[in-house]
């Protein structure tokens, strides 16, 4: 997360003491390459997908990373431009920056040779480039809280939440998906919005993405860093892109809801052992003390009365072993569905893998 202000960031240009009229305008951040840099920046990507490694490298243009590392990343509004009129472009300005084309299409080659050679649907290919993205470090810059742009977080592998899900908007546009930058404004917040008819977030029309941390497509987590919850509205930012939607929500929806019903019954087992366990252990200090007794008569020889306290005995040794039965098929209930949720929180980059698995549950 990063300040509000800082993400709308704006530098007003104004003519004072002078009578020349400045055009109606603004100047989104751009990049000039830094021709002086003439070596390459050679990143290694390294992360898991559908439980399989995925690792490629990626020589990026040395003038085009340090040129988009000095660019201002702060708009220009001259003239008579409307105050409100450069937010829309904000955020799809650093997305669509034209010289950062051939890094997006060397980057998108190497996503397609995954993509061909796992033969991924949609869904999946979606899914592949935002396990990347979440893999990428969670970093703040202390020292410049402005946007980066894309080639800038690939190279660095690490960024903050509107650095990360503008890689990630890139990625998914140019491959035609409709996404959209959600902005948190109350929470300093941004994350991505990607089409889906199952999984709209708060009639956005888009599936939230988180890319601060591993999450399936469509997962609200409960909280961020810092313990915020996202409770207000957030302004939708679309990316020119295409029309393809993510269409495997219902699967996702059915994950997170058998987690929380794995979750909440969990709970309530959890309270229904601890009170077996001490029905048990009074039961197994019952059983001692009559066996001290039985053992106490036998001893002194006293047999009509060990032998008329016998069936008791059994009785609640009986009763001991039926409780514990009980009690120990609550345990394995709890550890079924204590799988599950180990099995879901685990599998976020594998959706397919673990709708299949909780279903064998």
């Amino acid at each position: 997360m990063k300040h509000a202000r800082a993400i709308l960031a704006l530098l007003l240009a104004t003519a004072t003491g002078c009578s020349v009229a400045l055009p109606d305008g603004v100047i989104y951040p751009s990049i000039t390459p830094d021709a002086a840099v003439t070596d390459q920046r050679t990143v290694d990507v390294s992360f898991t997908f559908e439980g399989q490694p995925v690792t490629f490298s990626l020589a990026v243009d040395g003038a085009l990373y340090a040129g988009a590392s000095a660019a201002d990343k702060q708009v220009i509004r001259f003239g008579n431009a409307r105050a409100n009129d450069w937010i829309e472009d904000y955020f799809p300005a650093f997305v669509t920056e034209e010289h950062q084309v051939p890094f997006y299409d060397a980057l998108i080659a190497a996503f397609r040779t995954v993509r061909d050679q796992r033969g991924l649907d949609p869904d999946r290919y979606a899914e592949l480039m935002t396990a990347y993205v979440q893999s990428i470090t969670y970093r703040i810059d202390p020292e410049d809280l402005s946007p980066k742009f894309p080639v800038e977080t690939f190279v660095e592998s690490a960024g903050d939440c509107d650095d990360k899900t503008l890689l990630l908007a890139a990625l998914l546009s140019r491959e035609g998906y409709d996404v959209a930058v959600l902005m948190f404004e109350p929470e300093q917040h941004v994350a991505l919005g990607i089409r889906s008819q199952d999984l709209q977030y708060r009639d956005t029309g888009y599936a939230f993405v988180e890319t601060t941390v591993p999450g399936y497509v469509g997962q609200v987590p409960q909280s961020l860093e810092g313990g915020v919850v996202l409770e207000s509205v957030p302004r939708v930012f679309a990316i020119d892109g295409g029309q393809t939607a993510y269409g495997a929500g219902g699967q996702v929806a059915a994950i997170l809801e058998a987690r929380a019903r794995a979750v909440a019954e969990a709970a309530q087992l959890a309270t229904d052992i601890t009170a077996a366990d001490r029905a048990l252990a009074s039961l197994e200090a019952r059983v001692n003390a009559t066996r001290v007794e039985l053992d106490a008569l036998r001893s002194a020889g006293r047999i009509a009365e060990y032998n008329s306290r016998v069936d008791a005995y059994n009785a609640l040794i009986a009763e001991y072993n039926r409780e514990l039965e009980v009690r120990n098929e609550l345990a394995t209930r709890h550890n079924t569905l204590a799988a599950i949720d180990r099995t879901v929180a685990a599998g976020t980059a594998d959706r397919r893998g673990t709708y299949a698995a909780i279903a064998s549950f």
